[in-house]
């Protein structure tokens, strides 16, 4: 039983091979999609678009026309002369590149699609650079010591239009556990993968803050004035802390206090405060206010 099974897979094996060798010597008619080089480019142009593939209909053997779809066939096409804007693809079978070796007609090249290759300029642009922060608690940091060469620009280079696309640069986000010595090198996101830095890391210089208490008092209580409600105290005075160049110039103009209607219980209520960016509130009094409805 054994034996029987071995010989007919030797058999299957051997039809299969004996197949193959018909199938390959064979003459075949097909037709397989053919990509477009292009050589001797302008340095000052690159590709809009990507490049279409070619149906060619040809004829060969099997094996000539297996190694053809291995090897890299393409049509060479010279680009010497491309402009700016839309440039129509010229080429015959003289420009099909293949193994010298392989033997094939070809039929048919079918040219019925868009011929029509879109060149741009390409150029290089300065760009501003967005910091990304990781957390907020980050951002709050980098407030307090301040980065002083956050104005500094990168050149990118690439097409026009994607170039015209692109706003700013951003960074990866940062910690302050990245700053050392006073400095932070960071990395540069990539925003187009047609788009290139010229550099893909930019080093900032942090500066450590004071951070210093201020009390700020006689700060209005805002309410809304369609609500027939008056409020005791009308006034309220608050801790805040910061860097010193920006708590030194707080006044009582500068932080907007509200009355929170929503959290009104037995005719009192707390405030609402809007205090700057960078700027954390420690305490604030009084810390009740007593909402009054008028009769």
């Amino acid at each position: 039983m054994g034996k029987n099974f071995l010989i007919k897979i030797l058999v299957l094996i051997i039809a299969i091979l004996l197949w193959m060798q018909f199938t390959l010597m064979k003459i075949h008619e097909e037709e397989i999609p053919v990509s477009i080089k292009l050589v001797n480019m302008p340095h000052d142009l690159v590709l809009e678009e990507e490049l279409p593939e070619i149906p060619v209909h040809i004829r060969a053997k099997g094996m000539d026309i297996l190694f053809l779809k291995l090897s890299k066939t393409h049509f060479e096409i010279d680009a010497e002369n491309f402009k700016y804007g839309k440039n129509k693809l010229n080429f015959t079978e003289k420009n099909l590149v293949y193994f010298h070796r392989l033997q094939l007609d070809v039929l048919n090249i079918d040219k019925s699609g868009n011929l029509n290759v879109s060149m741009d300029k390409q150029v290089e642009k300065n760009k501003a650079i967005e910091i990304q922060y990781a957390s907020a608690k980050d951002e709050e940091f980098f407030i307090e010591n301040k980065i002083t060469n956050t104005q500094q620009r990168v050149t990118v280079k690439g097409p026009l239009a994607v170039l015209n696309a692109i706003k700013v640069i951003q960074t990866e986000p940062i910690s302050k556990k990245m700053v050392n010595d006073g400095k932070l090198s960071v990395l540069l996101i990539t925003p187009d993968p047609k788009a290139e830095l010229l550099k893909d890391r930019i080093v900032f210089e942090v500066t450590q803050t004071k951070i210093i208490n201020r009390t700020i008092s006689l700060i209005p209580i805002k309410f809304p004035e369609t609500e027939n409600i008056s409020i005791i105290p009308q006034k309220v005075s608050i801790m805040v802390r910061g860097p010193q160049e920006i708590v030194e110039k707080l006044d009582n103009n500068s932080i907007i206090a509200n009355i929170n209607l929503a959290k009104v219980r037995k005719g009192f209520t707390e405030v609402k405060f809007e205090v700057p960016a960078g700027i954390r509130i420690i305490e604030y009094t009084p810390k009740k206010i007593q909402v009054i409805e008028n009769k």
